[in-house]
Parts: C-alpha cells; structure tokens; sequence
C-alpha cells in the first residue's frame, strides 16, 4: 500500500539523517508531500477511488492524534492529469515516524485481518502506477516582532 511504503520511507529517512538536519531549530510544523502518479484503470472509476481514499482518511489519518491535518488532491486543472498529492502537516520532525507507525496501526484496526487489508490494498493500489516522489517541508515562522 502507498501510504505503508510512505511510512517506511519516512522512518528510514528520520533514522538516517545527519546531526545537521536534526540541530534545525524546532519552529514550524512539518509537512510531509507526497506526489502519486495515477493510473486510470478500466475496472476503476474515479467514485471507487474516492471513496477509498475516504475510507482511508476517515480511518486513519483523521483518527492519528499526531497528524494535525492532512488532505489528498486530485490534479483538476494543467498539463498533468496523473497529479495526485497528499498533504500531511505533524507538529514536529520527531512526530514524524510516531506519526506514520500511528498510522500503520489505525490501518491494522480498521481492517483487521490480513485478507480484509489485502482487499483494500488492491483495490486503492490500482489507481496509482507506483511512480512517486516524497518530500519533507517545514512551516515558515517569523520570529520578528513589528
């Protein structure tokens, strides 16, 4: 599934990064992007999809207390159609890999057998090609006073 992938990738890039990146001053919350290529399978139609992607965000992300918001888009408008974007802002870069196992538990209790998982893993994974990129943002604070 792509957000299991995206977890893992998450907590392997938090494990693996350099003193520098971690002695960053702790102002701003952490954005995590996430830009899927879709796939427009002939067995699929865009209300399967998102209705999936409901499902997904109703029993998952909404319920992580560490996730302060998040939104998947859908390309509408331009010169790439295949656009698919989740948005998923945590408090702290330490959050981060809380955040994404937090995840990966809400998703075992919301499907809590191997075949109920596989199922919907199947049927969300259709819609997505496997081509993807992952960054990590920070939120902008001024520090200034007027």
């Amino acid at each position: 599934m792509k957000h299991l992938i995206m977890c893992s990738f998450f907590m392997l890039l938090y494990f693996a990064a350099g003193s520098d990146m971690l002695a960053q001053p702790a102002q701003g919350n952490a954005v995590l992007v996430t830009n899927l290529e879709a796939a427009f399978p002939e067995n699929g139609s865009m209300a399967e999809f998102d209705s999936l992607t409901h499902l997904f965000q109703m029993n998952v992300w909404d319920k992580n207390p560490l996730v302060i918001s998040h939104k998947t888009i859908r390309h509408w408008w331009g010169n790439n159609n295949r656009d698919i974007i989740e948005i998923a802002e945590i408090k702290t870069w330490e959050d981060i890999p809380k955040a994404m196992q937090k995840n990966n538990e809400l998703f075992e209790a919301a499907w809590p057998t191997k075949e109920a998982r596989e199922k919907f893993n199947k049927a969300y994974n259709k819609y997505f090609t496997g081509k993807h990129s992952d960054e990590i943002y920070r939120e902008v604070k001024f520090d200034y006073k007027h």
